[in-house]
């Protein structure tokens, strides 16, 4: 049998043959690697939509505020992708109706997350005008202003004592409530508190003036409304994680919106 250089040429045709099978596997996984991550780049992206730009809720400009960051961080927690449209929630609603959109921000609808922040309207008045609410029919007493279509969305005691009431109005945008407040234009305001607070440092950066809020109107929960149950799911137990280790109130203070409380205003009670 002819030697080659010590080897005979059984040994060196398996060893050839190894190095082939040897070469033809790492081709296969790195075909396999190639696939896989071909695979998880062409995945859809998660399409949903946030609202439009209400601080602190929503910074359009910024990609950012406590609802955003709430929505997204949770949603990439679940492990998806996102791309994040800014749009008005009516419109949303009808978009993921037709499947254009894969979750969106409502109240109600059929495959609904858990609350994931709560609003919290009040009427709003500077301490020094020892303005008293106890309920929603006091406030016929006082000069009074609230965002647009408050009378619609605030139950039907506060539309009913505002419906030939002379003394109220709804304005747009909203930090003309805090202007109007600080003017003496009018004594109480209704706004969600928290949007309110953040006006309030544009309107008075020093803080010069105590508010007393009276919480008359109960807390509106917010919810994301999904085309497919189980990216609900998902997107309910990332929330969950978020609860409970923290998230809310580390919101609450990058923000500034402490009320002092344990408990931020936004966040949902169990």
């Amino acid at each position: 049998m002819p030697v080659l250089s010590g080897v005979t040429t059984t040994d060196a045709a398996e060893r050839a043959m190894d190095i082939s099978s040897e070469g033809l596997m790492r081709a296969l996984l790195a075909s396999l690697g190639f696939l896989l991550a071909s695979g998880a780049m062409s995945a859809p992206l998660f399409r949903v939509a946030v609202g439009e730009h209400k601080p602190p809720y929503i910074l359009q400009d910024t990609h950012s505020g406590v609802e955003y960051e709430l929505i997204v961080t949770a949603l990439q927690r679940a492990g998806f992708q996102l791309d994040v449209q800014h749009m008005p929630n009516k419109r949303s609603q009808g978009l993921l109706a037709v499947g254009k959109l894969d979750a969106t921000i409502a109240a109600t609808g059929a495959i609904a997350s858990e609350p994931y922040i709560v609003y919290q309207n009040m009427a709003v008045t500077l301490c020094k005008d020892n303005v008293r609410l106890q309920q929603i029919s006091d406030l016929t007493r006082y000069n009074i202003a609230a965002f647009h279509n408050a009378s619609q969305l605030l139950g039907a005691d506060f539309a009913r004592i505002n419906t030939d009431n002379q003394r109220y109005r709804e304005v747009s945008p909203q930090y003309l409530l805090n202007r109007m407040l600080w003017a003496g234009h009018i004594q109480v305001a209704i706004s969600d508190i928290n949007i309110f607070k953040h006006f309030n440092r544009e309107v008075d950066p020093k803080n010069s003036r105590a508010l007393c809020p009276f919480a008359l109107f109960p807390p509106t929960q917010y919810r994301l409304i999904f085309r497919e149950a189980s990216a609900r799911d998902r997107f309910n137990l990332a929330l969950r994680e978020l609860r409970n280790n923290g998230f809310y109130e580390l919101l609450a203070q990058k923000y500034q919106l402490s009320s002092g409380m344990q408990h931020p205003y936004f966040k949902p009670i169990d």
